[in-house]
């Protein structure tokens, strides 16, 4: 499960690098900035929902 989970936040990362990439700063009202604006958010998410849970596993077995 560890080597799922470290290629889903390999690729999460990917995700928001390349999205971070899309936006234009030089003409931010573009519609096409608002889609990259909007997917870097849901990777951002996506990101701290995948540490969270790997926080959460670290914890869990230290309980035990």
């Amino acid at each position: 499960m560890g080597k799922i989970e470290k290629i889903i936040l390999f690729l999460t990362i990917l995700i928001a690098v390349f999205n971070l990439t899309q936006i234009n700063l030089f003409d931010f009202t573009e519609e096409k900035n608002k889609i990259a604006l909007i997917c870097l958010i849901l990777s951002m998410c996506a990101l701290i929902l995948i540490l969270l849970v790997r926080i959460s596993k670290k914890i869990r077995d230290k309980t035990r």
